[in-house]
């Protein structure tokens, strides 16, 4: 007899039914996960079975393993194996530089996953979630210098260009203040000027025939 065939691959529309059933065996938030589908990648076997799935989240070159579960899980040691594997292709395909989880199965730990520096923490995608909770980290590849270089350098011109904006805003309101000011004393000059000549010939204020 024999043995069954196993496909890993990501996830499409007909994969929703059954990726649902085992999210909501897992617990996890259904409704979020669906919006999320095409960052999963399956094992699922040659009659088409869901074995397995795990969500891959990408946000600037970097990568959140999130949402694991298994139909079985008792072949969750059998099978993750699988899911490490594609998920590093999707990775390198990605040109992702490290990967973050919050997944507590000690395969993660045997994979290369740990700790992250403070200082690589300070990178954690917002996207990703709390900083403060518990994070393991993958480098995959050293970050190119001259890309970072090129990202600090974009992030100094936007701060530049806010800058030149509030101070062009801050500039407009002072001219309009001073507008403001110029045509309220022009109108207090010709009133003046108008109270002036009425006082002088009062009988404006009263024309009839001459």
């Amino acid at each position: 007899m024999n043995s069954p065939a196993y496909t890993v691959r990501r996830a499409t529309v007909d994969d929703l039914g059954g990726l649902k059933i085992l999210w909501e065996r897992a617990r996890f938030q259904v409704l979020d996960l669906e919006k999320r589908l095409t960052e999963f990648q399956l094992v699922v076997s040659d009659a088409g079975d869901l074995i397995g799935a795990i969500g891959l989240h990408i946000e600037a070159k970097q990568g959140k393993l999130h949402s694991g579960a298994f139909t079985l899980p008792e072949q969750a040691n059998q099978f993750r194996p699988q899911l490490w594997e594609r998920v590093q292709n999707v990775a390198r395909n990605h040109g992702l530089v490290r990967l973050w989880t919050q997944e507590g199965a000690p395969f993660w730990t045997q994979a290369g996953f740990g700790e992250p520096p403070p200082e690589t923490l300070k990178r954690l995608p917002p996207g990703f979630g709390d900083a403060h909770a518990r994070w393991l980290m993958l480098q995959l590849k050293e970050e190119n210098v001259a890309a970072l270089a090129v990202e600090q350098e974009f992030e100094l011109f936007q701060t530049a260009q806010k800058e030149e904006t509030e101070k062009i805003m801050r500039l407009g309101r002072t001219m309009k203040f001073t507008a403001m000011i110029i045509i309220g004393l022009a109108v207090a000059v010709l009133l003046a000027f108008v109270v002036k000549v009425l006082i002088k010939n009062p009988s404006l204020l009263a024309p009839g025939p001459r």
